[in-house]
């Protein structure tokens, strides 16, 4: 029996794309949903290749770096793991913000979330434009017309005053610079603090005036082996050498009130030739009624009264000892700066005594009634009461409150604002300027969840286009720095500062980290 002829043998000789033709028409009724569904797979394709979301982050502190960190783990957490491309923006051409320029150098171990950071910045999809100056190299407008999403993470680069007469005498100092000039920013590494004669004063009764004063304290020589300025910690080992003795750190409220934690305070007493002491009438008067309710709810205040207690056994050894003096003063507000003879520069700082009022969780410290007050002998005043935010344009700031108004890190806008793209805070720009680093991370994850929600909800998907940013940069003749730019400055970091015996000599001159970022 013959074989049934094929489809190409009952049809006239054709070519090949008429008989692919002929059989499509012919199956087409079948094929049709087949069809729909891969149209409707195509055009879901070809959607989400224009979903990656581009998102630029202004400011590299810690905040900046658990914001974008989160972004990412988020965007990998997607059932489709969605394209995630975060630009970070930053002033100086070296990136970390207050871990680099704020901690401590006797402090190294607090640095080590900077390797966090790193393996951050790994992440394919993230990009560092060190040396760019948001605002003024170019504007935070054209960042939200060519990104998604635009996180402004840039810290309080302001400080609060004390607002007393004689602040402006020389001598007197904020702590953000003063703590910037021996941490090496590039900003400040050209300060010449005035000498503090036998006494300083540091105003506050937080960590950073802790830093300060046990700074100014501990021997030059257990310093030399930090990151520390050298040229600060010379000038410093000078004011020592010269007669520094003591160093009041003062603070309106009691211990209890105070925002130093035990660690801090108990490093203090450590130090071979440094005594650390307390008032023991001054501790006494801290614990009114009140401020016993609070301790009783405390457990690391109660841990504190132990530490307290031993710097005022030390109490009566002040006039006789030959080591340096870090003084506790609570319950004491600065009132006026007074002149020295030449009436120029700091003489002395005026405390008057004051005492705690109202209920437990919600005492003020006003005036005491006692009318008590104290002069101090100094030449050398830093303030520590606090940071400030500072206006960036295109960012809406409160200016009795100075925060900026936001929702869970969305910023809030006024209605009927041309706004391109979603505007998100974090850091102290978003909370104000409290915590620690570990306080960043909550704080991002809020920031980075909400955007990411945002982002998922945008329907006509992403129109970033990050090279207008780039292009508008190299038309102002901005040489950006690349984080693989950072490591060679990092490198060169660590060269000179083991030539040194150090951990590190940071750099201070822009040109320069320029230079070996470019090499």
């Amino acid at each position: 029996h013959a074989r049934p002829k094929t489809l190409a043998q009952s049809q006239p000789k054709q070519g090949a794309g008429a008989l692919v033709g002929m059989a499509c028409a012919r199956l087409a009724p079948q094929l049709r949903p087949c069809l729909l569904s891969s149209g409707r797979r195509l055009a879901s394709l070809r959607c989400s290749q224009h979903r990656d979301y581009h998102v630029a982050i202004v400011g590299s502190g810690p905040a900046a770096f658990y914001t974008a960190k989160y972004l990412f783990k988020n965007a990998g957490a997607e059932a489709k793991q969605v394209p995630m491309h975060v630009d970070m923006f930053e002033r100086l051409p070296v990136p970390f913000g207050l871990v680099r320029f704020g901690v401590a150098p006797d402090h190294p171990e607090v640095k080590n979330v900077i390797n966090d950071f790193g393996d951050v910045a790994r992440t394919p999809g993230f990009r560092f434009f060190g040396n760019v100056e948001i605002g003024a190299s170019v504007p935070l407008s054209l960042l939200r017309k060519q990104y998604d999403a635009v996180v402004v993470a840039i810290g309080a680069q302001g400080e609060r005053t004390l607002g007393v007469p004689g602040e402006e005498l020389a001598g007197v100092y904020g702590a953000p610079e003063f703590v910037k000039w021996y941490n090496s920013h590039p900003d400040h590494a050209a300060l010449e603090p005035r000498g503090p004669g036998e006494a300083a004063a540091v105003i506050g009764q937080g960590n950073v005036a802790l830093d300060i004063a046990r700074i100014l304290a501990r021997s030059p020589k257990e310093l030399h082996g930090t990151d520390i300025c050298p040229r600060a910690l010379a000038r410093i080992g000078e004011w020592q050498q010269q007669c520094l003795r003591t160093i009041h750190v003062v603070g309106r409220r009691g211990f209890v009130q105070a925002a130093f934690t035990n660690k801090e305070l108990r490093e203090l007493d450590t130090y071979d030739d440094v005594l650390t002491i307390v008032d023991p009438k001054e501790l006494a008067l801290c614990r009114n009624p009140a401020s016993e309710a609070e301790l009783e709810k405390s457990r690391m205040k109660k841990r504190s009264v132990d530490i307290l207690e031993r710097m005022a056994a030390n109490f009566a050894q002040r006039e006789t000892t030959s080591k340096r003096i870090v003084w506790l003063r609570f319950l004491s507000s600065p009132s006026a700066i007074l002149p020295d003879s030449q009436g120029t520069g700091v003489g002395a700082v005026r405390i008057e005594r004051t005492e705690l009022r109202g209920e437990p969780g919600r005492q003020t410290a006003a005036k005491a009634s006692s009318g008590e007050s104290e002069e101090i002998p100094c030449g050398l005043i830093v303030r520590s009461v606090g940071f400030d935010l500072t206006p960036l344009e295109g960012l809406p700031l409160d200016p009795k409150s100075r925060r900026v108004p936001h929702v869970n890190g969305r910023v809030s806008e006024a209605e009927g604002e041309d706004q391109h793209s979603s505007l998100y805070v974090a850091g102290w720009v978003k909370r104000g300027p409290t915590g620690i680093i570990a306080t960043n991370l909550a704080d991002a994850q809020e920031t980075a969840a909400r955007a990411f929600v945002d982002l998922k909800q945008k329907e006509s998907g992403s129109h970033a286009d990050p090279a207008v940013v780039e292009a508008a940069l190299a038309s102002a003749g901005v040489r950006p720095v690349s984080f693989e730019g950072w490591r060679k400055i990092e490198a060169e970091e660590l060269r000179r500062g083991a030539a040194q015996g150090k951990a590190a000599e940071k750099l201070t001159d822009v040109a320069e980290m320029l230079r070996i970022a470019a090499s």
